[in-house]
């Protein structure tokens, strides 16, 4: 005789499919949190890619997506519930041939982490990226990617690192990357990118790394840039800027690398920069600056190679040059400094390069510079030099090769030679 219980266990049976697809509805509505929704979107990105590559052959409809190449799931509390997602895309140097915009972001809503850099997306940087609210990571350098950078990708505020290096992006850089308040690294270098850089970059007051170097950029720097405290590279190099570098790059007192070289800066070099005493790298090369180089810039101690080349500087060498004791890299040339070459510079025993050629300078070489022991190279060519002064010893004695046992090259008047420890001229 069946039991009273059987009626209910055949509707528990019912109901139990029924459940399953309503939890399957509900996980739709609530931002597509099914791990099957999350497997199809990137099914079909998939399929809409010219011969997808070897490392996505674990792609397949009867795997979990946790467990493909190059994606990575975690377990988020959602209400009682604590199911799987993706949140992680890894697929660098994968050999991807396609567009980002065929991806269905909005089925992907727990995505922290993209990277697919060095392949070959191509097409527009999809607008549609802005939905990834919890997106923490975006490395799309190296691809193919044209049109501009989306204004919509302001809105994905969780964003710590951002970069879309090596690309054929043009337009502007948009306003709305002042939003990405959390951004610690910015790179948007070797593009096509023109304009200004927007006042706005200056409120992204966590960013440490601030690179949009080799670009089109043009108009002066923004005085708000000033306010990135937290800034220890700033790369802005192979542009268009002009105008006097701003005082205001004084107040980064965390920068350790300031590359400003091939623009149309102009100007002095401001007093502002010798506040900056955690500086290892100083590059304003190939600019328009003029006036001297300040005797301040002895605070930078720190300071290992230090390019002023190609300007319009005058005035003489500073002595306080000689402060700079971890100095290896010196390039003065192609200015319009005059004076002598300051003996104090033979103090810098860590120097290995030393340019002042196509300058005003007269005089003999310091004999102070035979304490130069590092030197490598040390370029002189189209200065006066008084050949009939006191030579140095040591490896400053540019007229001896025999005691240029240190030196890998060295140029005098023009004369190139090379002399090297295993030489036997």
């Amino acid at each position: 005789m069946p039991s009273s219980s059987t009626p209910l266990v055949y509707l528990c049976l019912l109901l139990v499919p029924c459940l399953l697809l309503l939890q399957e509805a509900r996980a739709a509505h609530h931002g597509g949190i099914s791990l099957r929704s999350q497997q199809m979107a990137l099914l079909h990105w998939k399929s809409t890619l010219a011969s997808p590559p070897l490392q996505m052959s674990s792609w397949q409809e009867n795997t979990s997506p946790c467990n493909w190449t190059g994606i990575m799931c975690t377990a988020v509390r959602h209400g009682h519930l604590r199911p799987w997602v993706v949140t992680n895309i890894s697929m660098p140097d994968a050999g991807i041939r396609g567009q980002l915009g065929e991806l269905n972001f909005s089925a992907l809503p727990f995505l922290t982490y993209i990277d697919l850099h060095n392949n070959s997306l191509h097409g527009a940087l999809p607008a549609s990226i802005s939905s990834l609210s919890a997106l923490s990571v975006l490395y799309l350098h190296y691809n193919q990617f044209t049109g501009k950078i989306p204004y919509e990708i302001g809105d994905l505020q969780s964003l710590t690192q951002l970069s879309l290096a090596f690309s054929r992006l043009r337009g502007h850089i948009p306003a709305s990357l002042g939003n990405l308040t959390m951004l610690t690294n910015l790179l948007i270098h070797q593009t096509m990118l023109s304009g200004p850089i927007p006042e706005e970059i200056g409120r992204l007051v966590n960013l440490q790394t601030l690179q949009l170097s080799n670009n089109t950029l043009t108009n002066m720097i923004p005085k708000t840039l000033g306010n990135l405290s937290q800034l220890d590279t700033l790369r802005l190099f192979g542009n268009q800027f002009s105008g006097p570098i701003p005082q205001e790059l004084g107040r980064l007192v965390n920068l350790q690398s300031l590359q400003l070289g091939i623009n149309d800066f102009s100007g002095p070099i401001p007093i502002s920069i010798t506040n900056l005493t955690k500086l290892n790298h100083l590059f304003l090369f190939d600019n328009q600056i003029s006036g001297p180089i300040p005797p301040e810039i002895g605070k930078l101690t720190m300071l290992n190679q230090l390019g002023l080349y190609l300007n319009q500087i005058t005035g003489s060498i500073p002595p306080e040059l000689r402060k700079l004791a971890m100095l290896n890299l010196l390039y003065l040339h192609e200015n319009q400094i005059t004076g002598c070459i300051p003996q104090e510079i033979g103090n810098l025993m860590k120097l290995e390069i030393l340019a002042f050629y196509q300058n005003q300078i007269l005089g003999s070489i310091p004999k102070t510079f035979g304490k130069l022991q590092s030197i490598r190279v040390f370029v002189t060519y189209g200065l006066k030099i008084d050949r009939n002064g006191e030579q140095p010893s040591g490896p400053g004695n540019l007229l001896k090769a025999a005691d240029t046992s240190c030196l890998t090259s060295f140029i005098i008047d023009g004369v190139f030679e090379l002399g090297s420890r295993d030489s036997t001229s």
